[in-house]
């Protein structure tokens, strides 16, 4: 006997969603005239103000999000872009700069819960899976996206004024790029889904482990390509150097803060550990990586990792995390949608929905074909790839290397790919929603 599941923002209707509206009118109205009339008086207060209003608004516009049969991180997102820097400027660019630092403490925080989601149990029976799917999307997406961006180049500007050597550069950087997903939206969505069992725990899996692989990847590619750029520079050793610095180190302190934290969690009988305890430990991961230049989401799913699979307290620290989960989302994703340009959409719109519909296209390919040859169920072939489009901070953090190496090309190359987020950041946590809301059929061919 098949069972329907509940059609999402069924319950409430039209009224509470307009009611959902008008409040949120009302804060961005009410936050608009505190800064026009008194700007003075809140000159001091204005980071807490600011504060204030993105957990205030998030929050409103997650619910009409939820609503209107959205994930709530939707609702973060855009609510973040209609009030950021390139819409309403109610969230200016200074007040997105000074929020940082809260932001990397809320990533360090999600990146722990999503290492804490990889229990060596549950995760042994899927190794091959995860690797072998890994590695088809990376290999299949690279190259895939990197011819569509040769066969498009004549259509965009900064690149048809490049020769071909520069255009298979960047062709080459954007390829590999678009092979990755984003770990902190897909952490997110599964927690607010509440989902377990073998879908989401592929679609976690290859997510992280591809993350760690395009990051190296991309770096390696930044620095083989660089003398197609620009003919003054040449390969150095130094970068290579660089990156192995900055994985390892990663990864290593990663452990080593995950392992002491869990000497402190200690075994089943011990007392419980207050949660800022927690929040502490994550302070101190973001300080550490801001001092010593590494990764701050693969230090923290390292740490989570360790922190899961060593100590027997760790799903207590895993369970304090999600308590305060949805307030952390709030604040992570309505920043991320602030920071994102707009205007990218208006300069490369074409072809950044060309370059979208080519990635989703490669990626449901190649999940497919990884998914087969791993001999994954039926299931897990017709869903999994609906977890793997979306992109975000770390994706954005990879072409602004390419900003930072070449100043000339960097800022197009950075629009562009902001132009392909916009979508991939939009469309990836509804994908990924609905995939982990999909029926799944048992041996008899019914569903539950």
């Amino acid at each position: 006997m098949s069972s329907v599941p509940p059609r999402p923002g069924s319950s409430g209707g039209i009224i509470p969603a307009l009611r959902l509206v008008v409040t949120l009118a009302l804060l961005v109205g009410l936050t608009w005239l505190t800064f026009e009339v008194a700007p003075a008086q809140v000159d001091n207060g204005r980071l807490a103000i600011f504060l204030g209003f993105v957990l205030l608004a998030a929050s409103v516009a997650g619910s009409l999000a939820t609503e209107v049969g959205l994930p709530r991180i939707t609702g973060f997102i855009v609510i973040g872009m209609v009030l950021g820097p390139s819409a309403l400027e109610l969230l200016p660019q200074v007040a997105v700069d000074d929020l940082r630092l809260i932001d990397l403490f809320a990533l360090a925080l999600i990146a722990m819960l999503a290492g804490g989601e990889l229990k060596v149990g549950a995760l042994r029976p899927q190794a091959k899976l995860i690797v072998v799917t890994t590695l088809m999307i990376t290999g299949i997406v690279w190259i895939g996206m990197a011819a569509a961006l040769v066969v498009i180049s004549p259509f965009v500007p900064f690149l048809a004024e490049l020769p071909f050597q520069g255009v298979l550069a960047v062709a080459l950087l954007l390829g590999i790029w678009s092979a990755n997903s984003s770990p902190d939206l897909t952490v997110a969505v599964i927690e607010e889904k509440h989902s377990t069992g073998p879908l989401s725990e592929l679609i976690l899996g290859v997510t992280i482990v591809k993350d760690v692989v395009v990051i190296v990847l991309f770096t390696f590619t930044l620095t083989m390509v660089a003398p197609l750029l620009d003919p003054t520079q040449s390969f150095s050793s130094a970068a290579l150097l660089a990156l192995g610095w900055e994985v390892g180190g990663s990864l290593l302190l990663g452990g080593a803060l995950g392992w002491v934290f869990s000497q402190y969690l200690g075994g089943e009988g011990a007392d419980p550990r207050s949660p800022f305890a927690t929040f502490l430990f994550a302070y101190l991961m973001v300080v550490l990586v801001e001092e010593f230049h590494f990764e701050l989401l693969l230090t923290g799913v390292t740490a989570g990792f360790v922190i899961e699979n060593l100590s027997p307290a760790g799903d207590r620290m895993i369970q304090g995390i999600r308590s305060v989960a949805v307030v952390v989302f709030a604040f992570f994703f309505t920043v991320a949608g602030a920071g994102l340009d707009l205007g990218a959409v208006a300069q490369f719109g074409l072809a950044a929905v060309f370059l979208f519909f080519a990635r989703v296209g490669l990626t449901r390919f190649a999940t497919i074909r990884g998914v087969r040859r791993a001999q994954g169920d039926a299931h897990l072939e017709g869903y999994a790839w609906q977890g793997l489009i979306s992109q975000g901070g770390v994706s954005l953090g990879l072409t602004l290397l390419v900003a930072d190496r070449f100043p000339e090309l960097g800022p197009n190359v950075v629009a562009l790919s902001m132009a392909i987020i916009l979508g991939n950041i939009l469309a990836g946590p509804i994908l990924l929603g609905r995939a982990l809301a999909a029926p799944r059929a048992d041996a008899d061919g019914e569903t539950a």
